[in-house]
């Protein structure tokens, strides 16, 4: 339960970080870049409460842990000033409480001042998350400055493509704001990318990636990076298949197929989050040891397997066929779009892609 709450927790709190990153950074551009965009003081207000009430829900855990021993009030005050992601957390909520006000009271300005400094307190609160981060707990300085511009690049990409697609109330100038919003996701991406392979060699070496699908948090990280190949597809048909039906149809409505799009990204986002409540694999004997093999990979491998093995890359006829299949499966997502079908659909057919693709890795392994 406590792992499904805290899941969902942080692709929550992704969301309300997104919501607000990307209310302010539309709001700097002119009225003929953007469609017309409304997004309410409530809303906002309801997403800052969100980003403090979300962020503390991987504390409880340890809150429940120290709570028979200290009781709620000590276990609450030890873990707020002693633990970093306590301390983290209690900056968190103190810049959510100036945020809050600052939307309370001068939400409705127009002018470019107010959106940077909405966006520089986003960016206060974004450092505490990394504070706080896994990244910095093994290398303080570097990990932080990694963490930080990982998340805060996801943030302003996902934030701009969640507020134009789900709080626009028309279609007008979407050829115009996707020529600029294509070149920042590129962008985002490729900060986004760089940054990701840093975070991953802190705690899994590349050549080491196959060996961590034994356990809970590889499994993790494969579905999440089999993700990315749906939101690299939707990337293209958003960035540059929508113009080009744009130009032939200005009237066209793009929105369902940036909301496929957003969805991917909230399944990466579950995906991050059920990392977070997981070891990551610094010793996959010792992980392996306290926590055991991974559930899924069991279903593939189960038998005799013990904490000393090693997997090897060795694609096989059923392997190779399945990665075929999810190629195909992939075209046709792609395809739908080029053949108006609904986006629905395309959705359908990424998420066989994610599913055939990783059955199809899983059965491309050998133990060792």
């Amino acid at each position: 339960m406590m792992f499904v709450l805290t899941t969902l927790s942080e692709a929550l709190l992704y969301v309300c970080f997104a919501l607000i990153m990307g209310s302010y950074i539309l709001s700097l551009f002119p009225n003929d870049l953007i469609p017309s965009i409304v997004v309410s003081k409530k809303l906002k207000l309801f997403a800052v409460i969100g980003i403090a009430l979300f962020s503390f829900v991987p504390l409880i855990s340890l809150l429940i842990y120290l709570y028979e021993d200290y009781g709620l009030f000590d276990s609450l005050q030890y873990i707020l000033l002693t633990f970093e992601v306590g301390k983290s957390w209690l900056f968190m909520l103190i810049v959510t409480v100036f945020l809050g006000l600052y939307i309370l009271f001068f939400d409705g300005k127009k002018s470019v001042l107010y959106s940077i400094v909405g966006i520089l307190l986003v960016f206060v609160l974004i450092l505490s998350v990394s504070w706080s981060s896994h990244a910095n707990s093994i290398q303080s300085t570097k990990g932080l400055i990694i963490h930080f511009l990982h998340f805060a690049s996801v943030v302003i990409w996902v934030g701009i493509l969640f507020v134009a697609t789900w709080f626009s109330k028309n279609t007008h100038n979407w050829l115009s704001f996707l020529k600029w919003f294509h070149i920042t996701a590129l962008y985002c991406f490729g900060i986004i990318i760089i940054t990701g392979f840093s975070l991953m060699s802190f705690s899994t070496p590349l050549e080491a990636y196959p060996d961590t699908w034994t356990v809970s948090y590889g499994q993790s990280l494969l579905i999440k990076h089999l993700l990315i190949i749906p939101l690299i597809a939707y990337a293209f048909i958003n960035g540059i298949l929508m113009k080009k039906r744009l130009l032939k149809d200005e009237n066209f409505d793009a929105r369902p197929w940036t909301k496929v799009e957003f969805f991917i990204l909230l399944l990466i986002f579950a995906a991050t989050g059920a990392m977070s409540q997981q070891s990551p694999p610094h010793s996959l004997f010792e992980t392996i040891n306290s926590e055991g093999f991974s559930s899924l990979f069991l279903l593939f491998h189960d038998g005799n397997v013990s904490s000393n093995i090693a997997v090897q890359m060795v694609f096989n006829l059923d392997g190779i066929l399945l990665l075929c299949i999810s190629a195909v499966f992939l075209a046709l997502s792609l395809f739908s779009f080029v053949k108006r079908m609904p986006a629905i659909f395309s959705f359908i057919m990424s998420l066989f892609v994610v599913i055939v693709a990783y059955i199809g890795l899983l059965f491309s392994i050998q133990i060792v």
